[in-house]
């Protein structure tokens, strides 16, 4: 564990101040620690300077109206600005200190850019500047890498996005600084309330956009700042996994899931629950036992764990449930080894969270860009490669009753081991999603924040 684990998180609401001053140190040592890092890439690379872009407005077709911004993720995990289009950051060899390009110009029509958080600004020499003419005799070279969107700085180097750079930063993010994991911290502190807020909407029989302006009402937040678009899905939309398209129209409440998170610092939390609007249903049964057994998956992270193994665990605690509730008439391990399991769960246990909601490094066996692809069993699984330390992954077992999947079940050769008239009682509920964030600590122990944000909010 970090020396910041012990100070107390609540400052973040009781003493803001406070929790300001700490976060400031924390961002110091971060970029300290990024600082190092990329000056080992340089070393390793024989680059004189790595270059990294926020990225450029995009400007919808033949409109005058722009499209939503958001910063590079490799910039963002340096620079907590979101919406600060247009800047750099330039990191030197031999340099103690790295520079901040801020793209300043006088505009009528809109606010002022978002500026570094108090404290956070002495961790860089900064410069403003207001045409790329200004800038372009500072970035530039042979020796120079930049990773960005191509864009018109593209001439001034001839190595953009290098794979040798790009594998090594990736390789580095799968540990997270003390920094980066108070900023997940927070996320899921954030997120709390409102998934509350979502779940008392759904009990009073809002319909899914009405749900999802509860949910951004109660984090504060706008749309444009969540770290995804908000899944709400009511009754059979549970059942589709990335549901975006919310109704308007209410529905007669009968189950609800909700995935989504929040952002803070550009770092994300990516939570999932599922509720029962009848408490005494089967249904509501089944997502308490689903909630113990992604309990027990929680606990089976650790330094050097694989992923690929905790998944194919969790595959078989989805048998046990599916069994439990009268589903299926065979063993797990029968159940696992011919693919009914997955039937009801077609994707991955969880993925690396950070900047990205699905962070890099998942399948990366070292710093060369090496690949340990997912086994040809399950080939949507999003992490490969063993946990190290002061990484933060997600733990999201899913139990669903999918049309599409149940036809092919009832087609093939286990049909006769599945109790169909239990399936279809199941059917109009959509399905079962629980999702944790947890950090695997440097001393092997593992930190579930999302059970601790709710326990703290109760």
């Amino acid at each position: 564990m970090n020396q910041f684990q012990s100070f107390d998180h609540s400052l973040s609401k009781t003493d803001p101040a406070a929790y300001s001053t700490v976060l400031a140190l924390l961002y110091h040592q971060h970029v300290a620690e990024k600082t190092a890092r990329f000056q080992g890439i340089l070393h390793a690379t024989d680059y004189d300077e790595l270059v990294v872009g926020s990225g450029e407005t995009k400007m919808q077709f033949q409109d005058d109206m722009a499209y939503g911004f958001k910063a590079n993720p490799y910039f963002r995990e340096w620079v907590p600005l979101a919406t600060r289009a247009g800047s750099y950051l330039q990191v030197s060899a031999g340099a103690s200190k790295p520079r901040l390009f801020l793209l300043c110009i006088e505009d009528i029509w809109h606010t002022a850019p978002e500026s570094l958080p108090p404290g956070f600004e002495q961790a860089f020499e900064i410069v403003e500047y207001q045409t790329v003419d200004q800038i372009k005799k500072h970035l530039g070279g042979n020796a120079v890498a930049f990773i960005n969107e191509t864009n018109e700085l593209e001439t001034l180097a001839e190595h953009w996005n290098p794979q040798s750079v790009i594998h090594q930063i990736d390789f580095q993010r799968k540990g997270k600084t003390p920094y980066e994991q108070e900023c997940v911290r927070e996320a899921n502190r954030r997120a709390v309330p409102a998934h509350r807020a979502a779940q008392q909407a759904f009990m009073a029989g809002a319909s899914e956009v009405q749900i999802a302006a509860a949910y951004l009402a109660a984090c504060d937040c706008r749309e444009s700042e969540m770290p995804y678009g908000i899944i709400a899905g009511v009754n059979e939309h549970a059942a589709v996994l990335h549901h975006h398209d919310l109704f308007k129209q209410p529905q007669a409440p009968r189950s609800f899931l909700i995935d989504a998170g929040v952002e803070v610092n550009g770092y994300a939390s990516d939570i999932t629950r599922t509720y029962a609007y009848d408490s005494g249903s089967d249904f509501a049964a089944m997502i308490e036992l689903m909630d113990n057994k992604q309990l027990e998956l929680c606990a089976e992270g650790g330094i050097g764990k694989s992923p690929v193994e905790i998944h194919v665990l969790s595959q078989y605690k989805i048998a046990e449930v599916l069994i439990e509730f009268g589903v299926l008439n065979m063993s797990a391990e029968d159940a696992v080894v011919n693919d009914v399991a997955a039937s009801f769960y077609p994707h991955g246990l969880g993925h690396h969270l950070g900047c990205n909601v699905h962070d890099k490094g998942g399948q990366l066996a070292n710093a060369q860009g090496d690949i340990l692809p997912p086994p040809e069993k399950y080939p949507k699984l999003r992490s490969g490669a063993p946990m190290v330390a002061n990484q933060i992954h997600t733990v999201e077992p899913g139990l669903y009753f999918i049309p599409a999947y149940l036809d092919k079940l009832k087609a093939g050769e286990h049909a006769a081991a599945i109790n169909w008239s239990r399936v279809d009682e199941f059917v109009p509920f959509g399905g079962i999603r629980i999702e944790d964030n947890i950090i695997v600590h440097a001393d092997n122990s593992l930190e579930n924040l999302t059970r601790d944000a709710f326990g703290a909010a109760q």
